[in-house]
């Protein structure tokens, strides 16, 4: 249940920051993945709590639907960072390509925990109380690739900025984290906002799927942390997006300019747009020839 109220109050703290994010760059299909991350991992948390407390009526069919709600959640939430890997390595085709095959596996591996849902769950007796019955292994398929998603997006996003930063200003690695020598603002927030994700879901991730490859636990055991993990990566997911939106539109506001996309480059013109909230990289991008590593491109309001 304290993963339910985590998710709750998360939701309802972050409220009154929702609409910024909706007028900085209008309905698309990142803004519509935050948001069917955060209510179907709800409706999944709901859902769990009914099929471990009941009685319900069907067993089967709580299953079915919480496992659909699942496959939602984790799919909607890792696709934010799909399109922020895109971002970060805007221009090659053969990266994007890549994150874009390995999001629809492990959205295609996540549909196993329906059949699982179907063979697995059954009433006890008559108590119209729930439990899972027997072990699959291709639940384990649907737990191992996300972890292996995140772990690759994480070192990806890590790789390219510390690289694009090296190459551009010859400075050591260490560096990287000390103002004013290190990362520039926006490029430092990328990375810790990927960092404050990785660590947090990584852990879960990796006892979720220790947890259903270990035989010596009962079947339903094996998949017991996965209400948590679902409102955890959703929480973590929606809340680097969020952050990291609204810490590049309170920059802008304080230059009385209106906001096209966030870029960063080396001392010429970007070729590595990191606008989250659009589809694609603004037409209006300018030369960074005074920006530290760094620029956001603008339009005169």
């Amino acid at each position: 249940m304290s993963h339910g109220k985590a998710l709750i109050w998360d939701i309802l703290s972050s409220l009154p920051d929702e609409p910024k994010l909706i007028r900085a760059g209008g309905w698309s299909t990142v803004l519509f993945a935050y948001f069917l991350a955060r209510l179907s991992a709800l409706a999944m948390v709901i859902l769990s709590v009914l099929e471990q407390t009941g009685p319900v009526s069907d067993c089967r069919l709580i299953a079915i639907i919480s496992a659909i709600f699942q496959i939602i959640s984790t799919a909607a939430a890792s696709y934010l960072f799909l399109r922020r890997v895109h971002a970060v390595y805007f221009g090659n085709k053969n990266v994007q390509y890549f994150f874009s095959f390995l999001w629809i596996a492990g959205v295609g591996a996540s549909f196993l925990l329906i059949y699982d849902a179907i063979h697995g769950y059954r009433e006890i007796a008559d108590t119209k109380h729930c439990i899972r019955q027997q072990d699959w292994a291709a639940v384990r398929a649907a737990f191992a690739i996300p972890v292996v998603f995140d772990n690759l997006v994480y070192f990806a996003i890590m790789h390219k900025i510390l690289s694009t930063h090296q190459t551009g200003r010859g400075r050591g690695w260490r560096t990287f984290f000390l103002p004013p020598k290190g990362l520039p603002h926006f490029s430092r927030a990328v990375l810790q906002g990927g960092q404050l994700y990785y660590l947090i879901t990584n852990g879960i991730n990796w006892t979720r799927l220790s947890f259903s490859t270990n035989s010596t636990i009962v079947p339903s055991y094996q998949v017991i942390l996965s209400a948590a993990t679902v409102a955890l990566t959703s929480v973590m997911a929606c809340r680097v997006y969020r952050d990291l939106l609204i810490e590049t539109l309170d920059e802008v506001r304080t230059n009385n300019r209106e906001l096209t996309g966030p870029v960063f480059a080396n001392g010429r013109r970007v070729d590595v747009p990191l606008s989250l909230a659009v589809e694609t990289a603004p037409s209006e991008v300018q030369s960074c020839t005074d920006c530290e590593g760094e620029c956001t491109a603008f339009k005169a309001v």
